[in-house]
């Protein structure tokens, strides 16, 4: 047999780089997308009678949601929520309030439809404001 009609008997050389570029691009991604946890914390009737400062109308899948908890529990801001697609009374108060953006939140008379750290704040000082002038 001659060289030109020689079978190549040796397996493909795989793209080891390609490979390692992929798998160092996947953990990087999963790092990067990694949030750390926030408590949910459920209206219950007895939250609910201690008068919390926001009311919040989440829901699990809702990226904005998760920011507002985190801020919330950062800034020791008394809040709850309710989940406006699996609970009954979310469900209500989420058609009551015209629909719209999640989060919505209900900080005494205002609400406020998606997430904004300056209407939240304006919205607690008026809320303050108005605890201070009934006192």
């Amino acid at each position: 047999m001659n060289d030109s009609t020689k079978k190549n008997t040796k397996p493909p050389k795989r793209n080891v780089k390609g490979l390692m570029f992929f798998v160092v691009l996947v953990v990087g991604f999963i790092f990067i997308s990694r949030q750390e946890p926030v408590n949910t914390i459920d209206c219950t009737p007895e939250i609910i009678a201690g008068d919390p400062d926001v009311i919040m109308l989440g829901a699990w899948w809702c990226s904005y949601c998760y920011k507002a908890k985190r801020y919330f529990q950062k800034n020791k801001i008394d809040y709850c929520e309710y989940d406006m697609e699996n609970t009954v009374i979310g469900k209500k108060l989420y058609r009551e309030h015209g629909s719209g953006a999640v989060p919505m939140m209900l900080i005494g008379q205002y609400q406020i439809n998606g997430y904004s750290e300056q209407q939240i704040e304006y919205a607690l000082s008026l809320l303050d404001n108005t605890n201070n002038n009934t006192q």
